[in-house]
């Protein structure tokens, strides 16, 4: 009878483990997710075609421009069970499309806070689209 009694504890640690994540990192976090080279992973870029042209993106990146009208279309391309890695120039549009999909129901969604802008500011490539 006692061993009921942990039975609630047991099923909230359950429902814990399948609840998405969201997770700003940091640059040295990101590196280390790209090195991993995880064929799940599925790297975004949120900026503008203009910002694209001036810095390039960061290799096996998508482009979805947050700001254009079919930003939520492009998305639904995206699985929902694999890792998503954000950026976009400085973090401000990452964090954003972030909590939308997240409440979604993406599973994993990485936002890259120092956006492109860190990301070339420690001495990182891209690659010209």
């Amino acid at each position: 009878m006692k061993y009921l009694a942990i039975i609630p504890f047991l099923m909230l640690g359950f429902m814990a483990c399948t609840q998405p994540v969201m997770k700003q990192i940091g640059l040295k976090e990101a590196k280390e997710l790209l090195a991993a080279k995880d064929p799940n992973l599925q790297i975004v870029d949120l900026r503008t075609p203009a910002e694209i042209k001036q810095t390039g993106i960061i290799e096996g990146a998508a482009i979805m421009d947050f700001t254009a009208a079919d930003f939520d279309a492009k998305v639904k391309t995206l699985s929902k069970k694999r890792p998503v890695l954000l950026y976009c120039a400085a973090g401000g549009r990452s964090a954003s499309a972030a909590q939308q999909l997240h409440q979604q129901g993406f599973k994993t969604v990485y936002d890259l806070s120092p956006g492109m802008s860190g990301w070339l500011n420690a001495g990182n490539k891209t690659i010209k689209q």
